[in-house]
């Protein structure tokens, strides 16, 4: 019907319809001009019965509570939007889940948030890869599949120089939980940045937390009073946001008597008394990068060794002994 009331074939009214490349701008204004007086509005079960595609990605995350992942989804969704392809969020279960949609032939595409459990992320990428289903890494990548990241190594480094500029030396590192590949890769870069600034990192203090406020409130409860930092790295802003408060009720005056730095740079890490010092992740570019990777994944089947890394920038604010906005970022240190 849409391609006898504009005068096309219904090939070309096709190519409009699924957004493919090299049709004129005018026969698209056409085209929709046809689809907006007939009121078409194509059935997305009969789309995928007849071309095998849903123009649906599906994006597995192991929890939509923290803060990290609404920059994430609002970058993913605004790709979407644009190229005309729909989301299907799993959260709760989502290893699960994401067999039902396989079989059900309800997605495209995966975008994964891989955590903890390795070895059922592990069966869940044997499956798509036996299938053919393109699938994105975020977060966590295993070198075998396509991935991106943010330069978690890099992000710490830069703060570890900062911290020996200061001539910091009685350093306590607040870690994430153990099995967390994030947390990993930030003492391992805060180390490294020490080292190279002729610092021994055998000398720094580092305990467990879990990415929590309240967990970053108990490691100072329990140790602070042993270590008596001059300098506090959490691996991420809620711990250090704990770490404030306990400090502030011990009237431990921060950053003139303990520096304080985190890492994320949540959306109150500026709003804080003293704005908090932190390295920024560019969790909102990662939405977009990886959805946009994830379509060429679909219309590309030879580019399935993507390896994206995203640089983390340094942000320092007054918690660390420098006035807010002296430094935003120093680059590649």
């Amino acid at each position: 019907d849409v391609a006898n009331h504009c005068g096309l074939s219904r090939a070309t009214v096709s190519r409009v319809i699924n957004r493919e490349a090299r049709v004129k701008p005018s026969t698209i204004e056409k085209v929709n001009r046809a689809i907006s007086d007939l009121g078409y509005k194509p059935n997305v079960n009969a789309v995928a019965l007849s071309g095998g595609k849903t123009r649906t990605v599906g994006i597995l995350l192991p929890g939509t509570w923290r803060d990290y992942y609404n920059p994430l989804l609002k970058g993913l969704d605004e790709v979407c939007a644009s190229k005309g392809f729909y989301l299907l969020l799993r959260s709760r279960n989502y290893l699960s889940d994401a067999e039902h949609m396989i079989r059900e032939g309800r997605v495209d595409g995966f975008i994964i948030r891989n955590m903890e459990d390795q070895e059922g992320h592990r069966r869940l990428f044997a499956s798509l890869k036996k299938r053919g289903i393109p699938f994105l890494l975020i977060g966590n990548p295993l070198p075998e599949f396509p991935s991106i990241k943010i330069d978690n190594i890099g992000g710490a480094r830069k703060l570890a120089h900062h911290f020996a500029e200061h001539e910091f030396r009685r350093i306590l590192f607040i870690r994430g939980p153990g099995s967390n590949i994030d947390s990993t890769d930030r003492f391992y870069g805060f180390k490294l940045g020490l080292t190279e600034h002729g610092i021994d990192p055998a000398g720094m203090f580092s305990v467990d937390g879990d990415y929590s406020t309240e967990s970053g409130y108990a490691v100072m409860e329990e140790h602070f009073a042993r270590i008596k930092p001059d300098a506090i790295f959490a691996a991420n802003d809620r711990m250090a946001l704990g770490a404030l408060l306990f400090l502030r009720k011990h009237r431990v005056r921060v950053p003139e008597d303990v520096a304080l730095a985190g890492f994320d740079d949540s959306f109150f890490a500026e709003h804080l008394s003293p704005p908090l010092t932190t390295v920024r992740q560019p969790i909102y570019e990662m939405g977009t990068i990886a959805m946009e990777t994830m379509i060429h994944l679909l219309q590309d089947s030879s580019a399935r060794d993507t390896h994206i890394i995203l640089p983390a920038k340094l942000i320092v604010r007054s918690s660390c002994g420098c006035l807010s906005g002296d430094v935003s970022d120093k680059g590649d240190l």
